[in-house]
């Protein structure tokens, strides 16, 4: 069974361990704690382990994800969609009318899987990412040269929360 709750600081490392697993060019730990220990963002565990996570950030009525990422050993569970109806539900709850998101073009699963939450593309940002290459040689993603990708922009509008 997958638990989900805010990120507590010993939740922080663990995440960080699987956030670096996907990345070529990583945030630092710094960075990746500040948006983790915001209060709004989310952690999976199974088991006590952490599986998962939603980094979540929010400004008036919208929330946006940051970053949403599960454990490679973990996919196709069902966990980034119980995260993402997590961040819902929270966003409701917080008066929350949007969620937004920008997303690799290339990652056919991930927008799948946004549109099948409800997610509409709704933009595009050229040439918004340094495209993933090879993971054996990432010197070569960081050399100004280097391909670009894409990022689509999806949104969400969040129905009220129904009056019990």
């Amino acid at each position: 069974m997958v638990v989900v709750s805010p990120f507590s600081n010993a939740d922080v490392e663990a995440a960080y361990s699987i956030f670096k697993q996907e990345r070529i060019n990583p945030w630092s730990l710094e960075t990746f704690e500040k948006s983790a220990l915001n209060d709004i963002s989310l952690v999976a565990k199974s088991n006590d382990a952490i599986v998962g996570y939603i980094l979540l950030s929010s400004v008036l009525d919208e929330t946006t994800i940051e970053d949403i990422t599960v454990d490679s050993t973990q996919r196709r569970k069902g966990i980034a969609r119980i995260l993402i109806a997590s961040s819902f539900d929270n966003a409701r709850a917080a008066g929350q009318e949007h969620v937004f998101l920008e997303v690799r073009e290339s990652n056919a699963s991930a927008i799948h899987l946004y549109r099948s939450s409800g997610f509409e593309l709704i933009g595009e940002r050229k040439n918004y990412y340094e495209a993933e290459l090879d993971r054996q040689h990432p010197e070569l993603v960081s050399n100004k040269s280097s391909p670009r990708e894409n990022a689509l922009i999806m949104k969400k509008v969040l129905s009220p929360l129904s009056a019990n």
